[in-house]
């Protein structure tokens, strides 16, 4: 039926047919504008796999018919030649508004609609549970899975494609699909071989190939493409970025979300997903409201993009954001990398994390940051991180440390750690080799652990907090409560350390071993066995906790 739009590239003025139909060359010109109309309409419906609304045959008509209308000018001295010239250049304006000068117009209504998505809160209510925290970044998960895709038989025929962060069977991994590398390799290889896991959490596990043979990929071509598969069954939907999703069982799969157009296709509103099976093709659709449970990703990162910088830029409508520019706060613009990343709470959900700076350039503190669950599409907007560093004061933090080294930082990522926000950046060497992992304080940058090992970067920062914060005593949180204890010591450990005396104590019945510095405790070197103390701790539900207030009773 689409393909019918075809005669529409005839000549459409019945004058310029009675005057010259006759001549060979005015029929001829008019095969060539049927096949030129057949080629446009297979280049929106083949390869732009266009979707069949009304909205999309506006867009395109308009245009479509303006530069038919156009050719027809070369006959200027037959009747109807003012008329459909006018006609052209009416649809020629048409076209260039929606595209161009409509967005513009419609800068409330993309506030209104994030808005109504969107909850504000000061702070998000529990810390993150450092085991599910993801240390390793995704540049070297990829080193680390481009090792592993050397291993396979025709390596050349295979690349990898996105790497994306997902909950597996209650673990954060690095997933990544292995794609072809062309059209003649994948005319000459068979199914995909699989996809190339990575775990997220533990720095020293290996990159690993899970092998099951895929033929409906995105690289692939023809019917076998994935979502030409997808829109050969569904004309109708708005077809988003796919991304590739194992369920807890390491079975591959394609998610596809799905959507309406708002406003003359300005702003896409999602409404479900399409599971394709990559190895049978099998296509199965879930309205947003009943989206299985191992799919972490369902809003792509485009849409999150557009609907954070909406949230910020229109507050005051468009030509709030030319002239007087009050309220706007931007995301933060990185380079080369996604506006919004990753990041699983502490229900292991995942969220697209961005922080929000001045539209001031070259700001290097946060006035927020959002968390937009990529699964629902809500967003909510924590303002208590005001006045915090953002994610390249974070880097420029990391970087400095290691200026002798000359690591680069990773994507730094935003989570809330003992009550503090605190940012988590790695930094690799120029190949891409996770060499450090660095915890930064967000409110005070001196505050800051690093280290290659994943407990030891954590216990570090964990003593950091408690040594260094000194303007925040109260820290809200179910992880890192204040708490009072008292008792007789019944091990004392001492360790001797750049300028000061590290002491580690155990209290009779209790199993935690308490830790202090001589530094903030000058005292705590004469602590024996024996003596009975009074402290005030931080309890983090960790073996080893840091010691806020000490008091030694024999001493006083």
């Amino acid at each position: 039926m689409l393909y019918l739009f075809a005669l529409l590239a005839l000549t459409l003025n019945p004058f310029v047919w009675i005057a010259y139909y006759k001549k060979r060359s005015f029929i001829y010109s008019q095969i060539f504008r049927v096949i030129f109309g057949l080629f446009f309409l297979f280049i929106l419906d083949y390869i732009q796999l266009i979707d069949y609304s009304t909205q999309a045959l506006i867009k395109f008509g308009l245009f479509y018919m303006a530069f038919f209308f156009f050719c027809d000018l070369i006959y200027p001295h037959v009747k109807g030649y003012f008329i459909f010239g006018s006609l052209a250049i009416l649809f020629l304006l048409i076209s260039a508004y929606l595209q161009i000068v409509y967005p513009y117009t419609i800068a409330n209504d993309k506030y209104e609609f994030v808005v109504k998505k969107t909850t504000v809160a000061s702070r998000e209510k529990e810390s993150m549970d450092e085991k599910h925290i993801a240390v390793v970044p995704e540049s070297y998960a990829r080193y680390r899975s481009e090792k592993k895709l050397g291993e396979l038989a025709h390596s050349s025929y295979y690349d990898l494609g996105d790497s994306t962060l997902q909950k597996i069977d209650e673990e954060l991994f690095w997933v990544t699909p292995i794609e072809y590398t062309g059209f003649f390799k994948w005319t000459k290889g068979k199914d995909v071989p699989g996809y190339i896991k990575m775990s997220a959490e533990d720095e020293n596990k290996d990159a690993v190939l899970v092998k099951s043979a895929m033929k409906y990929v995105p690289s692939a071509y023809f019917q076998e493409d994935l979502k030409r598969l997808v829109r050969s069954k569904y004309k109708h939907t708005i077809l988003l970025e796919a991304s590739f999703e194992p369920d807890d069982q390491d079975n591959p799969y394609y998610v596809v979300p799905y959507g309406d157009y708002n406003k003359f296709r300005q702003m896409v509103d999602i409404k479900g997903i399409y599971i394709v099976n990559p190895q049978t093709g099998d296509i199965k659709n879930h309205l947003l409201n009943n989206i299985p449970e191992y799919i972490d990703h369902v809003i792509p990162t485009s849409v999150a993009e557009d609907w954070n910088e909406w949230y910020g830029k229109y507050v005051h409508g468009f030509w709030n954001t030319i002239f007087s520019k009050e309220d706007i706060i931007s995301p933060t613009k990185w380079e080369d990398i996604n506006e919004v990343n990753g990041v699983f709470n502490k229900d292991l959900q995942l969220n697209w994390f961005t922080d929000f700076t001045r539209s001031k350039s070259g700001s290097g503190s946060m006035v927020g940051y959002s968390m937009m669950n990529a699964r629902t599409g809500k967003l909510t907007f924590y303002t208590d991180a005001n006045g915090s560093l953002n994610g390249k004061a974070a880097i420029n933090v990391a970087e400095k440390t290691f200026r002798a080294e000359k690591y680069e930082a990773g994507t730094p990522l935003l989570y809330t750690i003992y009550g503090q926000f605190t940012w988590v950046v790695p930094l690799m060497d120029s190949n891409n080799v996770l060499r450090e992992m660095m915890l930064v304080n967000a409110k005070d940058e001196k505050i800051y652990s690093h280290s290659n090992a994943k407990a030891k970067l954590f216990n570090d920062y964990k003593y950091a907090l408690a040594t260094q914060l000194k303007d925040d005593k109260s820290i809200p949180t179910d992880i890192a409560n204040k708490k009072k204890t008292a008792g007789k010591i019944s091990y004392v450990y001492k360790a001797e350390e750049a300028n000061s005396t590290i002491v580690k104590f155990m209290l009779s019945g209790q199993d935690k071993i308490f830790q202090v510095s001589s530094t903030d405790f000058p005292y705590s070197i004469f602590i024996e066995k024996g003596m009975n103390v009074s402290i005030n701790y931080i309890d983090t539900e960790e073996l080893v906790v840091s010691v806020d207030s000490l008091t030694i009773e024999k001493l006083q």
